[in-house]
C-alpha cells in the first residue's frame, strides 16, 4: 500500500461511527492513538482533514479536555493553511476538484470544532467558506444537472457537493438547494448517462464510467427532495466495488457493497445510514416513470438520445466540449465524439483517463493526426468545442458540434442523427464537413469500441460483432458523387488496429495497465489502455461524408445501404430492410433535398415507406417547408400531412 495513512484516515469516519453506536471500546481507543499521532506529528490534520473532523465530532464525548484542545489546535492550522493555498485562485477555478476539496474541508473542521475550547473565532471563515460553497456548486455542477469535470471526478464532486449543500443547510449557514439548480438535477442528469441495461455510468471523460462516487448520499437524498424514484434505482444499479475488475496487482480501498433489498445495494458506509429512510422508499425503472429521453447540458454542450428506456434500446451521446475555464484541468479533445450502446452492447467507447487527445476519440483526424497534441503528456486539452444545436424529436433526434479549433482547420463540423423508428432498433447517422486547407487531404473516420468486441471489414463496410450478447452493429458510408470535386472522394481503405492511450509519456507501457484487469472489458470502468479501433480512410477535397451505424441482433440479415444521386453539396442513402426503406438526405447549405422518390425542403429529411407499396409510414425533417414522396404531397404548408404517423422535427436553436 503506497500511501497508508491515506487508506487509514480515509475510513477513520466509519470506525468512529461504528465505535460510537456499537460502545465498542477498542475502536474508540485506536482511533484516540491515530488522532493523536496525527495531530502531534506535523501539529496540523494535513492527511484526510475532512475525515478526521467529522471522527472528531463523533468522539468529541470520548476525548479529554488536552485531547480536545491539542486536536483543535491542529484543526485550526489545517484550516488556515488550506485557506491560504486556495485564497487566490477558487472563484477562477470554482469547479476543479482539488480546489473544490482544498477550499471546503475547512466547511466540515469549522462546523465540526465550533465551540470548542481553543476554536474561538474559528467561525470568522464562515461568510467566505459560503460564497465559496455556492461558487463550487454553480461552477462544478451546472444548471442543467450535469458535472463539469464530467463522469468521474466530475461526478464525484458534484456529489460531495449534495451532502456539503446539505450539512450548510442543516447547520443554518446557506440554502444551497435553493439558490443553485443544478444540485437538485445532477441526479436526473445522471439517469441520461447509464447504459441502457443499467450497471454502469457511460464515461464521458478523464476517468473511467461505472460507479458514481458518494451516489448512496447524493441520489438517495436528491430522490427524496425532487420525488424521483428512478434515482433510487439508478443508486442500486452502480456498483461501487471496483475492486471487482482488478487483479491482485492493483487492488485498491473501496468500501464493501451490501443488497439492502433486491435493486437497492449500497456501499457498507456511515453516508449509508444517513439516508436509511429515503432508501426505503420504492425505486422505479425508468421504463416505468418514463423520463423524456433526450437530454441536453447547455453550458457542456453534451448530448445524451436514447430510443427509449429498456435495456435493448439505443444509447448515442455526443460531445460538444465546450469546456469553461472554472473547470479545468481534464479537459479532452472529445468535440464530435460519439458513444453508441444498442442491443445491450457498447459499440462505440468513450476511452476515459489518459485518452486526451482527437486520435483517442471517435472523430475524424485529418491526414491521420490529431489536430493538436499533448506530446505524450497528461494534461488538459486547451481548445473548446461548440455545441451549435440541439434537437429532439419524436421520430429523429438532432444535434451538431463545431470543433474547428480543436481540429485545427479552416473548419470542422459534425452532425448526428439518432433515428427511434416505431419497428427495429434505433440507429445513427453521422455527417461531417472538414476544410483541412482547401486542399486534398485524407480524412480517418474512427470508432474506438470496446476491448472485447471484434471488427470485421468488408469491401465497403465494416460489421462490429459485441462480446456481450453477440449482436452486430454494420458500419457504413456515404461519399460525394463523382465531378463534385476536382478530385473525386474515395474510400481509400478500411482497417483496424489496437489503439492505445495518447499520454504516453505518462504511461508508458499500456499493455502491462490492461493486465491489471479481470478482463479486457473491465478496462472501461477506469481507462481503456488497448481497444480495437475501426478506420475508415477517406481522401478527397473537404471531408464531406455521411456515415450510418446501424445495430442488429445476431443471426438477422444486414440491411443494404445505397448511395442515392442528389444534387452538389447534399448526401443521400437508401437503407433497405426487410421490410422497410428508409431514405434520408441531408443538405450541407441549400436546403435542397432531392433524391430518388423524395423531394424536399430543408436541412435534412428522413423517409420510411413500406417496400412493397411505398407507402410512407413516418418521416421527419430539420426545418423542413415541403416534403413530397413519388409525386405526392406528404406535407406542404397549404395541403396536409398524409403519412400514417409523419413526425415533423422543426425544432430550432
Amino acid at each position: 500500500m503506497a500511501f497508508p495513512a491515506a487508506s487509514i484516515c480515509s475510513g477513520v469516519d466509519d470506525i468512529a461511527l461504528v465505535g460510537v453506536l456499537d460502545e465498542d471500546a477498542r475502536s474508540i481507543d485506536a482511533l484516540k492513538q491515530v488522532m493523536d499521532v496525527i495531530v502531534h506529528a506535523r501539529e496540523r490534520l494535513q492527511v484526510g482533514a475532512g475525515n478526521l473532523a467529522l471522527a472528531y465530532d463523533l468522539l468529541h464525548d470520548h476525548l479529554n479536555k488536552q485531547q480536545r484542545r491539542d486536536f483543535v489546535r491542529a484543526a485550526r492550522k489545517q484550516m488556515e493553511l488550506l485557506l491560504q493555498m486556495t485564497a487566490g485562485t477558487h472563484f477562477r477555478a470554482a469547479g476543479a476538484n482539488v480546489t473544490v476539496s482544498m477550499t471546503l474541508q475547512p466547511l466540515v473542521i469549522m462546523l465540526a470544532v465550533a465551540g470548542d475550547p481553543g476554536a474561538k473565532n474559528v467561525r470568522q471563515h464562515e461568510a467566505y467558506l459560503n460564497r465559496a460553497l455556492e461558487a463550487s456548486a454553480n461552477v462544478a455542477i451546472n444548471r442543467d444537472g450535469y458535472p463539469e469535470e464530467d463522469i468521474g471526478y466530475g461526478s464525484d464532486v458534484a456529489a460531495w457537493l449534495v451532502f456539503l449543500a446539505e450539512v450548510a443547510s442543516r447547520a443554518g449557514l446557506v440554502n444551497l438547494f435553493e439558490r443553485c439548480p443544478g444540485l437538485n438535477r445532477f441526479g436526473r442528469a445522471m439517469l441520461h448517462f447509464v447504459q441502457p441495461w443499467g450497471t454502469y455510468l457511460n464515461n464521458t471523460g478523464d476517468f473511467g464510467g461505472g460507479s458514481l462516487g458518494r451516489r448512496e448520499f447524493a441520489l438517495a437524498r436528491l430522490a427524496k427532495r425532487t420525488d424521483d424514484p428512478t434515482l433510487l434505482w439508478l443508486l442500486g444499479t452502480l456498483p461501487q466495488d471496483d475492486n471487482s475488475i482488478l487483479t491482485s496487482q492493483r487492488q485498491m480501498t473501496y468500501p464493501r457493497e451490501v443488497m439492502l433489498r433486491p435493486g437497492v445495494e449500497v456501499p457498507v458506509i456511515w453516508r449509508s445510514l444517513l439516508v436509511l429512510p429515503e432508501l426505503n422508499g420504492k425505486s422505479r425503472h425508468p421504463s416505468a416513470t418514463k423520463p423524456p429521453t433526450a437530454y441536453c447540458d447547455r453550458r457542456r454542450g453534451i448530448v445524451s438520445f436514447r430510443s427509449g428506456w429498456h435495456d435493448d434500446d439505443t444509447l448515442a451521446l455526443f460531445d460538444g466540449s465546450q469546456r469553461q475555464g472554472g473547470g479545468q484541468g481534464h479537459a479532452h479533445a472529445s468535440c464530435g465524439n460519439f458513444t453508441l450502446s444498442a442491443l445491450g452492447e457498447y459499440f462505440a467507447i468513450d476511452c476515459g483517463r489518459y485518452n486526451n487527445e482527437q486520435n483517442c476519440h471517435n472523430v475524424v483526424l485529418v491526414d491521420g493526426k490529431s489536430g493538436r497534441t499533448t506530446e505524450g503528456r497528461w494534461e488538459a486539452v486547451k481548445h473548446a468545442g461548440v455545441l451549435s444545436h440541439y434537437g429532439p424529436g419524436g421520430l429523429v433526434d438532432f444535434a451538431a458540434v463545431d470543433s474547428s479549433h480543436q481540429h485545427n482547420c479552416y473548419w470542422a463540423r459534425r452532425c448526428l442523427g439518432l433515428v427511434k423508428p416505431t419497428e427495429g432498433p434505433g440507429y445513427v447517422w453521422v455527417v461531417d464537413d472538414i476544410n483541412k486547407h482547401d486542399d486534398l487531404a485524407e480524412y480517418w473516420w474512427q470508432l474506438h469500441t470496446s476491448p472485447e468486441n471484434t471488427i470485421r471489414l468488408f469491401k465497403n463496410y465494416a460489421t462490429i460483432t459485441g462480446w456481450r450478447c453477440g449482436n452486430k452493429l454494420d458500419v457504413h458510408f456515404v461519399l460525394p458523387p463523382d465531378g463534385e470535386y476536382p478530385s473525386p472522394h474515395r474510400l481509400v481503405e478500411l482497417t483496424q488496429d489496437q489503439a492505445t492511450l495518447s499520454s504516453y509519456d505518462y504511461i508508458a507501457n499500456p499493455h502491462e495497465r490492461a493486465a491489471e484487469y479481470i478482463r479486457p472489458s473491465a478496462m472501461l470502468r477506469y481507462s481503456a489502455f488497448v481497444r480495437p479501433r475501426l478506420i475508415a480512410k477517406v481522401q478527397g477535397y473537404d471531408g464531406k461524408f455521411m456515415s450510418l451505424m446501424i445495430p442488429r441482433e445476431k443471426n438477422t440479415p444486414k440491411p443494404r445501404c445505397t448511395r442515392l444521386a442528389s444534387l452538389p453539396s447534399s448526401l443521400a442513402v437508401q437503407i433497405r430492410f426487410e421490410r422497410f426503406k428508409d431514405t434520408i438526405i441531408f443538405a450541407h447549405e441549400h436546403d435542397l433535398l432531392e433524391a430518388g422518390d423524395v423531394k424536399a425542403r430543408g436541412h435534412w429529411c428522413f423517409v420510411r415507406q413500406d417496400i412493397e407499396s411505398g407507402a410512407v409510414i413516418e418521416w421527419a425533417g430539420r426545418e423542413c417547408t415541403m416534403l413530397r414522396v413519388d409525386g405526392e404531397d406528404v406535407y406542404h404548408p397549404a395541403g396536409q400531412n398524409q403519412a400514417k404517423s409523419g413526425v415533423m422535427n422543426i425544432r430550432t436553436t
